[in-house]
């Protein structure tokens, strides 16, 4: 789907290259792992 939506060099695609070189998907796999820890705790302390 990506490819019918990204003009081949245009800023979607560049957008895209980007978070790929910073490992996007790992970045954003932490940090739902964290609001999920962040969650779990909450509920334990407020019940």
């Amino acid at each position: 789907m990506r490819e019918n939506v990204t003009s081949p060099g245009g800023t979607t695609e560049q957008a895209l290259q980007s978070l790929q070189a910073h490992d996007f998907d790992a970045v954003v796999a932490e940090a739902v792992r964290q609001c999920a820890a962040r969650a779990k705790a909450l509920g334990e302390e407020f019940g």
